[in-house]
């Protein structure tokens, strides 16, 4: 039996999952298994890990499912089929340098506790342009902790249930919600992780965000947490409004000279937010130019979508959705 379960649930990700998987069949910590839960893909990503299993017998498992669990579900239908004694969980657009898993699970074998996470991710994509004007090139966790698990053994895992799949695109924090304690951190530990490079990518993840975005700031900072989320949903509204509030302040010409600047000032905020923007990677200044003329205020607009289209439906079904299904009432395609 393996000593390591490396679970990862993967949603529409035949792009980025060989390249995953093939990370983790590099480490220099051979005794893995790597378990990936195929969440309702409609792509390949089925495909991709069958050939994958094929070509490293007892190394690679798939688990099909009926439908779309969400991330924390996944990983919970993963970690109840894991055969090793400690699980780790990663995303499906991260690949990792070969020393990941043993830095990650060695203060678990060791005793020095019962779960760990990493700090720090690089940005794998960063010659996208998408993922240019987001302006990252490394993400990490402030104050050198992270309340995300990465590693932890299986058994403390499953006596307290998992996690929380209600909690969407955050869920993955759930687990320190129910137990108060926070993963050690490896500060040596790192992997490389995807940006969302397309607009379908850029609105799912901010969409997803906005379905429990004011659920998680009020669970972690109160008031304080809502006032913080309430700022944030009226920036991204602006990012909506600016454009078609000019061109109504425009074709009503003439206006009042305070309905005018009412109408113009959404669209004077979003430039100077847009300007503000940091652009990486530009390999000229018509590049340079092109990125923050176009990919810029369109990606301030596709994220202002999402997340507002987020906020709204969990407004409409309440701040928290129903419970899923218990990972033991679901079982995998055949």
């Amino acid at each position: 039996m393996p000593t390591v379960s490396v679970v990862i649930p993967a949603y529409n990700e035949e792009r980025h999952i060989k390249r995953c998987v093939e990370s983790l069949l590099a480490q220099s910590f051979d005794d893995i298994e790597v378990i990936v839960v195929n969440n309702g893909s409609r792509d390949r990503t089925a495909q991709v890990v069958e050939e994958l299993a094929r070509e490293h017998p007892g190394k690679v498992r798939l688990i099909r499912l009926f439908r779309n669990l969400g991330p924390g579900g996944g990983r919970n239908i993963g970690a109840l089929h894991a055969d090793g004694e400690i699980l780790v969980f990663v995303d499906a657009d991260m690949s990792f340098p070969p020393d990941y898993i043993g830095k990650m699970v060695e203060p678990i074998r060791r005793g020095e506790a019962l779960m760990t996470t990493h700090l720090t991710e690089y940005v794998a994509n960063f010659e996208n342009p998408w993922v240019k004007v987001q302006g990252q090139t490394v993400k990490g966790s402030k104050g050198g902790f992270s309340t995300i698990v990465r590693a932890i053994r299986k058994d403390f895992f499953l006596k307290n249930g998992g996690f929380d799949p209600s909690l969407h695109y955050h869920d993955d924090r759930t687990f320190y919600y129910k137990t108060g304690i926070t993963p050690l951190a490896v500060k040596d530990a790192y992997c490389y992780h995807n940006n969302p490079d397309t607009i379908v990518e850029i609105f799912r993840r901010n969409y997803w965000i906005g379905r429990t975005f004011f659920a998680v700031m009020y669970h972690e900072n109160g008031i304080k947490g809502v006032i913080r989320a309430s700022a944030i949903t009226l920036s991204r509204l602006l990012d909506l409004i600016a454009l078609p509030s000019a061109v109504a302040c425009i074709a009503h010409q003439p206006l009042p000279l305070i309905l005018t600047v009412l109408l113009l000032t959404p669209l004077v905020i979003f430039t100077a937010l847009m300007l503000r923007m940091r652009i990486i990677g530009a390999e000229s200044a018509l590049e340079r130019l092109k990125l923050r003329l176009i990919y810029a205020p369109a990606y301030r607009i596709v994220r202002g979508t999402g997340l507002i289209a987020g906020v709204l439906v969990s407004l409409l079904r309440g701040l928290r959705v129903k419970p899923q299904t218990p990972p033991s009432q679901v079982l995998p395609e055949q």
